[in-house]
């Protein structure tokens, strides 16, 4: 378009205008008004790489949008009125390391020093088991409760007379914390405890080894175990043995009010344990 169609398209009038600015071509001087702004744009970084026949190539290049890692919260869970813990993992064997957390343990109940933790759960038939286990399990001034336990072998029968150790058996547990109505949340045990047969050591009488529960081994290799180290602490015998890459320890002993006087022992090596009644 010449120049003089931009003096028809934009009039400079005398009052109420801004100064328009007068642009030199030649010997003719144009003026032109006021041009609108253009919208702000953000153009992407380009490289330009020469390509035959004197044409230019525009390649964008990608950009990377880093975002951050959400953050983990712990979902409160409540049944029955309880707070729960999740259970990490949620499966183990006896003699296994778990970690539990939750939150929503503000009553002071949770908060009691040296609270008990056990698993209830399968058992003999009428037997209202629970396996008390050890733990570091504690409950803040929040209500978080958090901490560890290993999953137990031996539980015993709650309100029933036999008072004798019973076997943790493979399957689901309830957590128990602080009360033993207290159900805060389940596990789930992958290989339990084994009940073994009784070895005589003389026949027809009371010299026997009972009681024999065996982890991480069969019932054979506890039964040969227990035949080597029940023949050298019957009565009277050492409290501590040694035998087949097993420490062997003397960890109660009753004086046979009720009975006949008996040691209980506990053999372990690695992974492995077997615990026994020598009367």
């Amino acid at each position: 378009m010449p120049r003089s169609a931009f003096s028809r398209l934009w009039p400079v009038t005398v009052a109420g205008l801004l100064l328009l600015t007068a642009c030199s071509g030649g010997g003719d001087a144009t003026t032109l008004g006021p041009v609108p702004s253009a919208p702000s744009t953000t153009v992407a970084e380009t490289t330009t790489t020469a390509a035959p026949a004197s044409t230019t190539t525009t390649v964008a290049r990608p950009t990377t949008t880093t975002r951050p890692s959400p953050a983990t919260t712990l979902r409160r869970v409540v049944v029955d009125g309880r707070p729960q813990v999740t259970a990490t993992p949620a499966a183990a064997a006896v003699g296994g390391q778990v970690r539990i957390e939750g939150t929503g343990f503000t009553d002071d109940t949770w908060k009691a020093r040296q609270a008990s933790l056990w698993l209830s759960g399968p058992g003999p038939e009428g037997c209202n088991f629970f396996a008390e286990a050890e733990h570091s399990v504690a409950v803040s001034a929040a209500g978080t409760l958090a901490g560890e336990f290993v999953v137990p072998y031996l539980g015993a029968c709650r309100m029933s007379d036999s008072g004798g150790a019973v076997p943790v058996r493979a399957g689901v547990y309830r957590i128990v914390f602080a009360c033993t109505a207290c159900f805060v949340g389940e596990i789930e045990v992958t290989v339990g405890a084994v009940e073994c047969a009784n070895v005589g050591f003389t026949p027809n009488s009371d010299d026997v080894a009972g009681g024999i529960v065996a982890v991480g081994m069969t019932c054979a290799e506890a039964e040969g175990l227990v035949r080597t180290v029940g023949a050298q602490v019957g009565a009277g015998g050492p409290a501590r043995v040694e035998a087949n890459g097993f420490a062997c320890v003397r960890t109660g002993q009753d004086d046979g009010g009720r009975g006949l006087p008996s040691s209980t022992f506990e053999c372990t090596s690695g992974s492995k344990r077997v615990t026994f009644v020598r009367t």
